[in-house]
């Protein structure tokens, strides 16, 4: 099993890794890239549903996986950071280990070493980054388990992402994570594209899209959101 390294500021690099799993060091920097179009709106509702505790429920279509990591490492940085004494429990569920959640691990890890929190994070059960008192969570849809340790939290309390959304069976999230994330005031966000089915079945992540510009319509509040030309590859599909 390909697990977080023990060393308190690196991620073991997998031994089956292929072609489409580059090794190459992630580009983090203390800035981070600029703001994409449109991710800084959706990052600024995502914060303010968790720090209200209003419990969420938004979307944003990108462009890439690139664009997803991106995004997703600033907030979750963020979260555990702010968190650390308080205490936060945050979760990333993605279609596959290899392409989406290990990328993500490293590139959460070397975010919190160029903060200068090299040396205090931890890795847990080979699938889990702890700082303090805060938690995130990885979990992926073709390697769910994980090795489990005691005092390591079941479910997350502050953000649950959901990437690459419209390649996640809707079935499989129904029933292996839904059960999971109905803590009180927990923000739920979902990334994807908009593709168009090819079994007549709408995608989890053009659902819950579908279902926020609905709400949308009716109250006027902001779920939905796009990253540059993401509103034009939705039009076209």
């Amino acid at each position: 099993m390909t697990t977080l390294a023990t060393r308190p500021s690196a991620i073991t690099t997998p031994k089956d890794s292929g072609p489409s799993v580059s090794t190459a060091p992630i580009n983090v920097s203390s800035e981070f890239a600029p703001s994409l179009n449109g991710a800084e709106e959706f990052s600024r509702a995502v914060l303010d549903s968790v720090v209200s505790k209003r419990g969420e429920t938004l979307s944003i279509s990108v462009r890439s996986d690139a664009e997803t990591i991106d995004i997703s490492t600033r907030l979750e940085l963020l979260l555990m950071t702010v968190g650390m004494n308080a205490g936060s429990v945050s979760a990333r569920v993605s279609p596959s280990f290899m392409n989406h959640t290990y990328p993500a691990m490293r590139s959460l890890t070397q975010a919190l070493d160029i903060a200068g929190f090299s040396g205090m994070w931890t890795p847990v059960g080979g699938r889990n980054i702890r700082l303090m008192e805060s938690w995130q969570m990885f979990v992926s849809v073709d390697a769910p388990s994980a090795i489990s340790v005691p005092g390591q939290p079941i479910r997350p309390d502050t953000l649950l992402e959901v990437v690459s959304a419209d390649q996640i069976p809707t079935d499989w999230f129904r029933t292996r994570v839904a059960p999971r994330s109905s803590a009180k005031g927990l923000t739920t966000v979902y990334y994807g594209s908009s593709t168009r089915p090819t079994d007549g079945n709408e995608s989890l992540f053009d659902r819950v899209r579908r279902s926020n510009l609905t709400k949308e319509w009716r109250d006027g509040m902001r779920r939905h959101f796009e990253t540059a030309n993401s509103a034009k590859a939705v039009t076209a599909s």
